[in-house]
């Protein structure tokens, strides 16, 4: 069966999954995550002291995240993909533009992933202190900045900082408009670039609290923020986003719990070997 989006997938099919955490060996915690051809870094540094001393916070701690312009090297440690396998390969960042974002600066994109990390992280428990988030784009095709923190939130549980939630970050496309092929306009589930760039489609990234339970799971995802670009939406449109998304959020909280449980597995098997 054809479906009319240009990566040739049905409207709710997910890109294949590879993540690695640890793969940074200076940094406190740090992830790599891989979505199709959208490929993101991310470093913890911290909680530690911040640097100008009017910045802290006598009862909770501050989150500071970047987009990073440098080179990051990973090292070769073993990571874990969608299926199940092991990763062990090597990543080299390359040279990649800072997502568009529908116009918003790169200062609005940071304060977006920010407000999605400070609402999971116990900031009570860091008071003085900054936790510094250091996103690399080494490949983007699509869904940067839900990847983008996806892979900050995988990169804080490696780093062992104490988070009261994991919210997941999901990116999907309203295709308003009638298609040349006579398909009605409908919600395209993680997209690629090219989708996201077709003209009068609506980029959306939703931030919502995961359940942990089945009594959770069947209640509506609580949105902690939102994201759009694009063609204008509407709030039955928003709220058909948020319906759709749940499938992916369901694969996204699975895939983290494998990654990190492979990971554990690792080290206890190399501790006692």
């Amino acid at each position: 069966m054809s479906y009319p989006r240009p990566s040739h997938r049905s409207p709710s099919t997910l890109r294949p999954l590879s993540a690695e955490l640890s793969p940074l060996h200076q940094a406190d915690g740090s992830a790599s995550l891989k979505v199709g051809n959208t490929h993101i870094m991310v470093a913890i540094y911290g909680p530690v002291a911040p640097r100008i001393s009017h910045r802290e916070r006598i009862d909770r701690g501050l989150v500071s995240v970047v987009f990073s312009k440098g080179v990051m090297m990973a090292g070769s440690g073993g990571g874990v993909s969608s299926d199940g396998k092991d990763n062990g390969e090597c990543m080299k960042p390359l040279a990649t533009p800072m997502p568009s974002g529908g116009g918003a600066s790169e200062r609005e994109l940071e304060s977006f992933v920010c407000d999605a990390l400070s609402s999971c992280i116990m900031l009570e428990r860091y008071p003085r202190c900054v936790i510094q988030v250091v996103i690399q784009i080494v490949q983007a095709d699509g869904s940067v900045l839900g990847t983008a923190v996806n892979c900050a939130e995988m990169a804080l549980v490696d780093a062992g900082v104490a988070m009261k939630g994991l919210p997941v970050a999901s990116t999907c496309v309203v295709v308003s408009r009638q298609l040349q092929n006579g398909h009605a306009g409908s919600i395209w589930m993680d997209p690629t670039a090219e989708e996201e760039s077709a003209e009068g489609h609506t980029i959306v990234v939703l931030v919502t609290e995961a359940g942990s339970s089945d009594d959770e799971a069947d209640k509506a995802a609580e949105v902690i923020t939102s994201f759009t670009s694009g063609a204008p939406l509407s709030m039955s449109g928003l709220i058909q986003c948020m319906e759709t998304t749940d499938k992916f959020n369901t694969a996204m909280v699975a895939f983290m719990r494998m990654a990190v449980e492979q990971k554990v597995q690792k080290e206890v098997e190399t501790l006692w070997s």
